[in-house]
C-alpha cells in the first residue's frame, strides 16, 4: 500500500505593493523546501511580504522553522512581514511555540494588506 505524496501549491504574486506568497495544502518536511524558496525570492524583492496560510490544512514543525528563518531574513532587510491565516491548523502551532509574537496575523490577505497600508 503506497502512500499519496504530500502536496503543496505555492503561488507568488505582487499585490498592492507587496509580494503575496500563498500556500495551499500541507506544509511539512516534504514540501517546506518549495515554500522556503518562494519566501526567499519574495524577501529578495525588498517589498513587504504577506504569507497567505489560509489554504493550509496541515502545518508541521518544518513550517514553524521556515517561519523562524523568514523572520530572520526579513529582519536583516527591515521588511514588513504579515501572515494571513488564523484557522486552528495554523494558529494553534503559532500560539504553542510563541511564534505568534513574531508576526502580525490576520484572517485574510485582504486584511493583512489593508493593515499594512494603514
Amino acid at each position: 500500500m503506497s502512500q499519496q505524496p504530500q502536496m503543496l501549491t505555492v503561488v507568488s504574486a505582487r499585490q498592492d505593493g507587496a509580494v503575496v506568497v500563498s500556500l495551499t495544502g500541507e506544509l511539512d518536511m516534504a514540501t517546506v523546501g518549495q515554500a522556503s524558496t518562494a519566501l526567499k525570492e519574495a524577501v529578495e524583492t525588498g517589498a513587504p511580504v504577506v504569507l497567505d496560510l489560509t489554504g493550509l490544512q496541515f502545518f508541521s514543525s518544518a513550517g514553524l522553522n521556515m517561519l523562524l528563518q523568514l523572520h530572520e531574513d526579513a529582519r536583516e532587510r527591515q521588511l514588513d512581514v504579515r501572515l494571513a491565516g488564523d484557522q486552528r491548523a495554523v494558529a494553534r502551532p503559532l500560539e504553542l511555540t510563541g511564534l505568534i509574537e513574531l508576526f502580525p496575523v490576520y484572517p485574510s490577505v485582504t486584511a493583512a494588506l489593508a493593515a499594512r497600508s494603514a
